[in-house]
């Protein structure tokens, strides 16, 4: 077990019942804060909620469980893992020939996505988000990201930034979470707390979320892909994820650009191919952002006999090596070598790279992929 390497003594502290905040959003979290929800739609005026998510949410009744207390609501449960352009524009006009007044995005990212996406086209309803898995953070990220049935490429959809109107933050919800998706998810949560932290920008409050927000991780990371029914795992990896989220406003880095533009021919894979490629992205910006890197590994406790470096991109290896994800590119269904080039243009363009400690190019970009297959 590595958490509990890097843990204190004492344990991480969760409130006995759940818990307000409203930076960067409003935000309700706590085992139990998914009882809030009808309390919260009756405060943000919503009498008619579009509720989104995939057809797994629905066909396993935590659609029935969150949503049977609230009242007439409209499911759109049509989402695929990976949602587009087209899917949002379908469940935007179920929400208008329904007659709704509000959005709710239940699931994983992809709901939670594709609600944000659909009010934009909505003027902006309220929105509730209720996440099911502790991955990025989407429920506390401003923009959403959806792939183009044009282009195929993942795209950032809205005027300006717009966070969700209250986020619901139930660590109960996500027991019932695979392993595999367990891994994936916090993987990706750590990696924005590592690359938001090393990304070379001035925020001192998104550093400070990723510090904590891997303090968490590391607690619970191992412990609820080991044992998903940790209630107090599956809190500490919520947490995370939140943290994970606000770090990101800062921006992000390589090993996130690069998933995105892999993603073109592994749609719906995007978590695991974070946690598959951030070591070789740390590897790749290690000498540019070498003091910060130091810096970041003395923090979480890493590195006191030297090389902390080297100590937190081994750390990332072994959490990864003993999730149950691909090793290697080559294990991703989809993927092909010689679509390197491809994926390292499209890597360019990605606003993630904008954060880079370290300048990009194709041949570079390229290199790290190879390394990665």
């Amino acid at each position: 077990m590595i958490g509990p390497m890097l843990s204190s003594a004492s344990r991480v502290p969760m409130p006995s019942e759940p818990a307000a905040f409203d930076f960067p959003g409003s935000i309700r979290f706590g085992a139990g804060a998914a009882r809030g929800l009808p309390a919260a739609l009756t405060a943000l005026g919503v009498a008619r909620p579009l509720l989104v998510a995939t057809p797994g949410r629905a066909a396993s009744g935590l659609v029935d469980q969150v949503a049977g207390p609230i009242g007439p609501f409209v499911l759109f449960a049509e989402l695929p893992p990976d949602p587009t352009d087209e899917d949002v524009a379908r469940g935007a006009e179920r929400y208008r020939e329904s007659g709704c007044d509000g959005l709710i995005g239940l699931g994983g990212g992809a709901a939670i996505e594709a609600a944000k996406a659909m009010a934009w086209g909505l003027d902006l309803p309220p929105t509730v988000a209720i996440p099911t898995t502790s991955g990025p953070g989407v429920e506390v990220l401003p923009s959403s990201r959806l792939r183009s049935t044009e282009t195929g490429r993942k795209r950032e959809v809205g005027r300006a930034p717009r966070l969700p109107s209250v986020a619901i933050c139930d660590p109960r919800l996500t027991l019932a979470t695979p392993p595999a998706v367990t891994a994936a998810a916090g993987l990706d949560a750590l990696a924005h707390c590592v690359e938001s932290y090393l990304a070379v920008a001035f925020h001192p409050l998104c550093d400070g979320a990723a510090i904590e927000g891997l303090r968490y991780i590391f607690r619970g990371l191992e412990a609820a892909v080991q044992d998903g029914a940790s209630l107090e795992a599956r809190s500490a990896m919520m947490v995370g994820s939140l943290l994970g989220g606000t770090a990101a406003h800062k921006g992000l880095g390589v090993a996130h650009a690069l998933a995105f533009a892999v993603e073109l021919d592994a749609p719906g894979r995007h978590a695991a191919l974070v946690a598959l490629l951030l070591p070789h992205a740390l590897r790749f910006i290690r000498e540019a952002a070498e003091p910060r890197m130091a810096e970041l590994a003395t923090r979480v406790g890493l590195g006191r006999a030297g090389d902390g470096p080297g100590h937190l991109i081994t750390l990332v290896e072994l959490l990864r090596a003993n999730a149950p994800l691909p090793r290697r590119l080559r294990d991703v269904e989809g993927l092909a070598r010689d679509r390197f080039p491809e994926y390292a243009r499209l890597a360019l363009l990605d606003p993630s790279l904008a954060a880079s400690p370290r300048p990009c190019t194709p041949a570079l970009l390229e290199e790290l992929l190879d390394r990665a297959w």
